[in-house]
């Protein structure tokens, strides 16, 4: 009954008097009755419901099913003939020749079987085949084939159970590009507008009706960033048949500009507005642009305290608007207690609290107190956003740590205020002090000789400067974008160093094939030299582990003594490519990648060899935070070192 859309409920359905007459809104409501049970249907309903119940069947694979009615007393019964389900056996494409069989196959939803990709028996649906010659003629038109003829598709059952399906094709010939004009183009010149095509789009060359709609994306996309929102461009085609030309003129009708005028928060039950109001790009009475929409989309995910951020614009007379600005808040508290023990570490009794979005302000708190006999990481730290009402971060952290390795003892007081500034719009610079006391004590004749050379107490006084230009649409699944660092520390006291660390990311979409894929590469290049004494042994680079070079242990793709530990090197070059692809929005991603590299103290060792890992992995974006669980293949590992590790990290890697 729910497929043919009758209501089982019976009706009480009655005759006006023989000597009443029914006014105009009655029998308006007697017409109007809700169908159901218990009244008479009329042929062309039966009709309509005898093709329902075989359109229902051809959906379920039964494509010969037959279905008539007949009438039993006061009852109307369906007799329905199943016959035998069948499956798509093959597709034949007939007169092709210009146009590859796979490739018009590819845009039809309509499959034929492939044991391989596990269609064993797929169905057919006669209104998805029929729309998928539509499809196929724009493929063909796409490529230039204006007078395409696709005929109706003839199908065949064989054997029972296997259709055979065969679609003809009349190419036609093809058409090349004559000329692109615009009409009505009152803000850019023709340059401005195919910059971005001046390689794919040749005069002469075939048609593409690819590069035809992207072009139409650019027109719409430039007026829209001047604040024209409801743009509209038409692209008409003016064939010349006889010489088998077509010139496409867009008109441009570019519409109204819009301001905004009430900006409106909502879905924030922890944030404070102003914490959201501050990263927005647009404020009332300015002008009203998809890139500062984009913009404030992108620097609110940055912050990390949110799973979603929607934009709602609502239009209001004399070209202003309202902008809905909505936040799917995410838990950004961790608290752990417990109590652990490790070789390293011995029975130890921790508790940890972090709060981003400290009390809805933006801010960052956290607290860290560790209590074992062989181990202790005490740590307080803040970070305060927007001093002043500007931006401006200030921040300290205050840390006490002792770690008993067997063979020596590592202890460490210190701290370290930092603060941090935006300029411009990407960029961000800052500076920090660390003032630190240690002692390498109860070193053993057994410890490593670098440890030995550290052995002592220290005091360390160092600064660092960094500056920092970053466009990435979302740090947790990015997109598209980039991140350039370049960060400066010189340190001194009873031992002393400078330090150079530069890095770049680049996130760069699929504009080739415009499929999901994503291109990450990274590379960071760093040193590290004495002044006039020692190198604090936490300056070395340590090359190899979950952030350098996966599928080595940490610190295994540099240098390392007799008994595998590793030493730590002056030098490191590090290369990341990674291919992502989403399998699951916002959720589920899944990646290959390849990385190089090593951690080197003369380049006469980078010149030997440099070395390179490959592998898969999963990105999960869970409401604490993001997890990469990967498994990486070392292709040429160094003497005794292992060639492969599964990883497991809590962050992101670009």
């Amino acid at each position: 009954m729910q497929e043919l859309g009758i209501e089982e409920k019976r009706e009480e359905v009655g005759n006006a008097l023989f000597f009443s007459t029914l006014g105009p809104e009655l029998t308006e409501k007697l017409h109007s009755l809700k169908r159901g049970l218990g009244r008479v249907f009329s042929i062309e309903e039966i009709e309509k419901m005898r093709k329902k119940i075989l359109k229902y069947y051809e959906k379920k694979g039964y494509y010969k099913a037959k279905v008539n009615y007949y009438f039993k007393g006061n009852i109307l019964v369906f007799q329905i003939d199943e016959g035998k389900k069948a499956y798509i056996k093959d597709i034949i494409i007939i007169g092709n020749k210009q146009i590859d069989e796979d490739e018009i196959k590819d845009v039809m939803e309509t499959k034929e079987r492939n044991i391989w990709k596990l269609r064993i028996h797929p169905r057919l649906e006669k209104e998805v085949l029929y729309e998928d010659i539509e499809r196929i003629r724009e493929l063909y038109v796409n490529k230039g084939f204006f007078e395409v003829e696709v005929s109706e598709p003839e199908i065949q059952l064989k054997n029972g159970e296997e259709y055979y399906i065969f679609i003809k094709i009349k190419e036609g010939p093809r058409y090349k590009l004559s000329a692109v004009e615009f009409k009505n183009n009152s803000l850019y010149t023709r340059d401005e507008i195919l910059e971005r095509f001046k390689r794919d789009l040749k005069i002469g060359d075939y048609y593409n009706g690819e590069i035809i709609r992207k072009i139409k994306e650019e027109i719409t996309n430039k007026y829209t960033e001047l604040g024209y929102l409801f743009t509209r461009v038409e692209d008409e085609k003016i064939l010349d048949k006889q010489n088998k030309l077509v010139k496409v003129v867009y008109n441009i009708n570019k519409g109204n500009i819009y301001y905004v005028n009430f900006v409106n928060i909502s879905g924030n039950y922890e944030s404070r507005d102003y914490v959201i109001r501050r990263e927005l790009r647009f404020a009332p009475g300015d002008l009203f642009k998809r890139k500062d929409l984009f913009r404030s989309q992108a620097r609110l995910y940055r912050l990390g305290f949110y799973n979603g951020i929607g934009f709602n614009p609502k239009f209001r007379d004399d070209n202003k608007l309202d902008v809905d600005v909505n936040v799917q808040e995410r838990f950004t508290g961790q608290i752990s207690i417990g109590a652990g023990y490790s070789q390293l570490t011995g029975l130890s009794f921790f508790a940890s609290i972090k709060k981003g979005n400290f009390m809805g302000t933006g801010d960052t708190a956290s607290l860290s107190l560790t209590i074992g006999s062989q181990y202790r990481n005490n740590e307080i730290s803040y970070l305060h956003k927007w001093a002043f009402y500007k931006p401006l971060d200030l921040g300290f952290s205050l840390y006490d740590k002792y770690v008993d390795y067997g063979t020596f003892i590592s202890q460490k007081l210190g701290f370290s205020p930092s603060i941090s500034m935006e300029f411009k719009e990407y960029y961000r610079t800052g500076v920090g002090l660390t003032l630190e006391k240690g002692n390498i004590k109860n070193v053993q004749p057994e410890a490593p000789l670098y440890i030995q050379r550290q052995a002592g107490p220290y005091d360390l006084y160092s600064i660092y400067w960094y500056i920092n230009r970053n466009d990435v649409d979302n740090p947790i699944l990015p997109t598209q974008g980039s991140d350039l660092s370049l960060n400066v520390k010189l340190g001194t006291g009873t031992r002393d160093f400078y330090k150079v660390v530069s890095s770049a990311s680049f996130i760069i979409p699929d504009h080739l094939l415009w499929t999901d894929f994503i291109f990450s590469f990274k590379v960071r290049y760093g040193f590290v030299r004495p002044i006039n004494k020692e190198i604090p042994l936490d300056e070395y680079f340590f090359v190899g582990g979950d952030f350098t070079i996966r599928g080595f242990n940490y610190g295994m793709a540099g240098p390392y003594d007799d008994a595998l530990n590793p030493l730590g090197a002056e030098n490191e070059l590090i290369l990341n490519y990674q291919l992502n692809h989403p399998l699951v929005e916002k959720f589920l991603w899944g990646y290959v990648f390849v990385d190089q590299g090593r951690g080197f103290n003369s380049f006469e060792e980078l010149k030997s060899e440099i070395y390179t890992s490959y592998g898969l992995g999963l990105k999960i974006v869970t409401p604490m935070a993001p997890i990469d669980i990967y498994y990486g293949v070392v292709a040429n590992p160094p003497p005794r070192v292992g060639k492969s590790r599964f990883g497991f990290v809590l962050g992101t890697f670009f």
